[in-house]
């Protein structure tokens, strides 16, 4: 009876001992974060980043610069990059095989904006879907955001991201 008294304590205490790292490993998650540096002067940038999540997990969200055939990067799940432009409209638009979806911003001299890239469902494939975003959300979305692979990037994004 002994024994069976002691399991029961011990499996009621086991999940506030378990606990007890938890602090610590939000303190790690928080300084994964990504930092996102000032815009160069004279220039604007656009965060790009792609939420993660099951629907279109294994499609890509390929974002290029409207009217031109070279794409400027491929957002993976939970992915993000940087683009810095020259102050002023800038047309964008992701390409999937069902759709073409297209945003313009004004980019403003010293101005961070974020643009967010969703897979939603499609009839044959994931549908690929582009809106405007802020900060907070880009945080709320990405506990542990990553930056896109080099190899995924374009040379403009690249010298960005990876100086």
């Amino acid at each position: 009876m002994k024994k069976l008294l002691a399991a029961a304590i011990f499996a009621g205490t086991a999940p506030i001992a378990m606990t007890a790292g938890v602090p610590a490993a939000l303190a790690q998650e928080a300084e994964a974060t990504a930092t996102i540096p000032a815009p160069p002067p004279g220039k604007g940038q656009v965060v790009f980043y792609r939420t993660g999540g099951i629907s279109g997990a294994a499609l890509g969200c390929a974002v290029f610069d409207v009217g031109k055939e070279d794409k400027l990067s491929s957002l993976g799940a939970g992915k993000y990059f940087v683009l810095v432009s020259d102050p002023g409209p800038r047309s964008f638009t992701v390409k999937s095989l069902e759709t073409k979806d297209a945003l313009t911003l004004e980019i403003e001299e010293g101005e961070t904006q974020y643009v967010r890239c969703k897979i939603k469902t499609g009839f044959m494939s994931g549908r690929a879907d582009i809106g405007p975003s802020t900060e907070s959300e880009f945080r709320a979305k990405h506990k542990n955001p990553k930056l896109v692979d080099a190899d995924d990037m374009s040379a403009e994004v690249k010298a960005t991201n990876y100086p």
